[in-house]
């Protein structure tokens, strides 16, 4: 090469690098470190005992009596709660309006939600059964569930994060919960009067 063309090449270098301008970075998504998965069991007055983690709190929603069964579990680490609803029911029309709410509540989120699996749970050892809502994209809430004996005892829940969320960014967290979720539901035992 010739002495122009190094001359040539270290001005291009030159003029190259004195460009001053900016360019934002993408915003990253913050690490999630996981705790290990260890749970106690909830068993107080409720008509109901379940496990729940270790690194999460159950708070009653609040001390009104009509409602003294509803508690909120509060995933501490990941800023997500979940709402627990419990109803006692006498006969069949009963339980078909509580399934009914249930599934307003659902699928009042299709608006948002990309699709809505339903998957139906049974645990024989328990007589407990029910339907966990998966709702896939970007809901306020990714997943609903109820659970019932069928004959006394419904309980409703719904998984919520307290802080504005994509779907993608908060999808491995979530997975991680649903665990927790799944076994919530089948450790719930009913208790008898």
């Amino acid at each position: 090469m010739s002495r122009f063309g190094i001359i040539i090449f270290a001005l291009l270098g030159i003029v190259a690098c004195n460009n001053n301008s900016y360019a934002p970075k993408p915003h990253g998504y913050p690490r999630v470190y996981y705790p290990a998965k260890a749970y106690q069991l909830f068993d107080t007055n409720a008509p109901f005992s379940f496990l729940y983690p270790t690194y999460a709190q159950v708070n009653r929603y609040n001390e009104d009596e009509v409602e003294k069964y509803w508690y909120n579990i509060n995933y501490l680490p990941f800023n997500a709660t979940l709402h627990i609803s419990y109803k006692s029911f006498e006969n069949r029309n009963q339980f078909d309006s509580l399934f009914d709410d249930t599934r307003k509540l659902a699928y009042k989120h299709t608006i948002k939600a990309d699709e809505i699996e339903e998957i139906e749970v049974h645990n024989a050892n328990t007589g407990t059964s029910g339907i966990i809502y998966d709702l896939k994209g970007n809901t306020a809430t990714n997943l609903n569930f109820y659970i019932s004996d069928g004959k006394k005892h419904f309980m409703r829940g719904a998984l919520y994060f307290n802080a504005k969320t994509t779907n993608d960014s908060i999808l491995p967290v979530f997975n991680f919960l649903r665990q927790d979720v799944i076994k919530m539901i089948e450790s719930t035992n009913w208790k008898k009067d």
